[in-house]
């Protein structure tokens, strides 16, 4: 007749592979919670011995910090917010800059002070003579952090569609 493994079912308490803590810690919380005998408890109720139990616990006090993350989309739901609120320009200028950006290697220094940086790229470039150069480089200006950052990605993006447009 087979020995029955212990580990088969909580493999992951009583082998230590909780690699990441997620586990151990919720023993550990499950055991402050109950307070006195609280470790003792949980051992009988998940049928392994209260050194187990301590070890797991142990796991948990040395693991690292469990990551906190945003809600997924909540990134592109604050840009598409934000974009909102931009002011409209004509589907020119959108354009215009669009073209700009494509052409811009863009990075984290960008975060700073993104709408000074389209500005400055605006004023650069050689764009059509139509084209009001400087009314959109004070317009880029006008942008608040995270519009202009809104911007940017939805020309990065191909979005010009979601760029609100004057008539």
């Amino acid at each position: 007749m087979a020995r029955s493994d212990p580990c088969r079912s909580k493999c992951r308490i009583h082998c230590g592979r909780d690699r990441k803590g997620g586990k151990a810690r919720a023993i550990a919380e499950e055991a402050a919670r109950r307070g006195r005998g609280g470790p003792r408890q949980l051992a009988e109720e998940l049928g392994v011995s209260e050194k187990t139990i301590s070890q797991a616990i142990a796991r948990a006090r040395r693991a690292p910090a469990p990551v906190r993350t945003l809600p997924a989309g909540t990134l592109e739901r604050l840009l598409a917010t934000e974009l909102e609120t931009v002011p409209p320009l004509t589907a020119l200028m959108w354009k215009a800059l669009a073209w700009c950006i494509r052409g811009t290697a863009i990075d984290i220094a960008w975060i700073e002070q993104p709408g000074q940086l389209l500005a400055d790229e605006v004023e650069d470039a050689e764009l059509d003579g139509d084209l009001d150069t400087a009314a959109l480089a004070e317009a880029c200006r006008g942008l608040n952090r995270v519009q202009a950052l809104a911007v940017i990605d939805a020309c990065q993006r191909d979005d010009l569609a979601a760029l609100p447009v004057k008539e």
